[in-house]
């Protein structure tokens, strides 16, 4: 967190020294032009003798008293300013100072100009672990003693710790939260080690969370361990002032694997093999049998509509044959009564 009270105090000081400088030249003049009358008169003094000693001491004494005034007005300028500088500061944004007066908690300061009383408001200091990327691209921690506490979304990478799946595979699991701070005053009073507590309680969180899942489980439910994480430090932290915003493992390492992990890997591989084989033998049957079903349905009403369409055809063939019977017949028996033809000579005609 960068400090603006060097700045300022190069800015003040740069003030001062124009608002001295007038009153100090005129008094260079002043001196000059009094040292110059005193040397006039120390000669006239020396021509007088008695009389002009007397005039020597006096002048001594008028330059000695008029160096002291100097002096005490230099001094006098030097505490003023000593006392402005710690009667006020510049807090930037996103930034908060706890003071403290008489060692009780007075106030916070937010971002902007703030005034305290100089001496008796001191701003207390928080010790706090700062994780930052490096030039290398991997994740650093710095501890570090300030006064300005930081109020933007942060990240504190927890130590490296060892767990133990519900299966007894020992790993290694590095995590990172990003957090921030909402309350200054809980942040810092609230706990005695602030760093040493979220460690402690992520910590136990994570032996909660992997004891209950096994390595595989634990690989293929990363997400979900991030979200309750969140959940519980959420939970946890809000005393603390601390808001967690996300969880992140970095880190999922097996420790104490061995052959025993190797032959389990496996094993598991193999029954997925066998159970995706079994799988799809199934799936063959039923489309299989799916596809039967379908051909025996589709041929059944291909020979009901076959047997419509014959019953039809069988039913207008003798429809016509009746019609043409009938004309037949018709037109035989007009001819008959034409001739005057019997039915009987016809039939003895037809017979023989």
């Amino acid at each position: 967190v960068r400090d603006s009270r060097p700045m300022m105090a190069a800015e003040g000081g740069r003030l001062l020294l124009d608002a001295v400088e007038g009153p100090l030249s005129w008094m260079r003049q002043v001196s000059g032009e009094y040292a110059r009358g005193i040397g006039s008169r120390a000669m006239t003094s020396m021509a007088l003798g008695p009389v002009g000693r007397f005039l020597q001491d006096d002048a001594a004494d008028e330059s000695a008293g008029l160096i002291g005034g100097l002096a005490t007005v230099g001094f006098l300028l030097l505490v003023a300013f000593f006392i402005f500088w710690n009667s006020f500061y510049i807090v930037h944004q996103a930034e908060g100072m706890v003071i403290e007066r008489f060692g009780k908690f007075n106030k916070v300061l937010l971002s902007g100009w703030n005034w305290v009383i100089p001496f008796i408001d001191q701003p207390r200091s928080i010790t706090w672990r700062k994780t930052h990327v490096g030039v290398d691209g991997r994740l650093e921690d710095e501890t570090i003693n300030q006064t300005r506490i930081d109020l933007r979304e942060s990240m504190f990478n927890f130590m490296r710790q060892e767990v133990y799946t519900k299966d007894t595979v020992l790993l290694d699991v590095n995590s990172l939260m990003f957090y921030r701070i909402f309350d200054i005053k809980k942040a810092t009073y609230e706990v005695e080690d602030l760093q040493s507590a979220l460690s402690n309680t992520a910590q136990t969180q994570l032996k909660e969370i992997f004891g209950k899942l096994t390595f595989t489980e634990a690989l293929a439910s990363q997400r979900s361990i991030n979200e309750h994480l969140v959940q519980q430090f959420s939970k946890l932290f809000l005393g603390w002032g601390i808001h967690v915003e996300r969880m992140e493992l970095l880190d999922l390492v097996p420790k104490s694997i061995g052959e025993a992990m190797k032959k389990q890997m496996i094993a598991e591989r193999q029954r997925r093999g066998d159970f995706i084989i079994s799988e799809g033998k199934k799936s063959a049957m039923k489309l299989q049998s799916e596809g039967t079903m379908k051909v025996q349905i589709n041929m059944g009403i291909a020979e009901q509509q076959n047997t419509r369409k014959v019953s039809e055809g069988e039913k207008d063939a003798k429809i016509e044959l009746a019609r043409a019977e009938r004309s037949a017949l018709e037109e035989l028996g007009a001819v008959m009564r034409e001739d005057k033809i019997r039915q009987s000579d016809y039939m003895i005609a037809q017979r023989y």
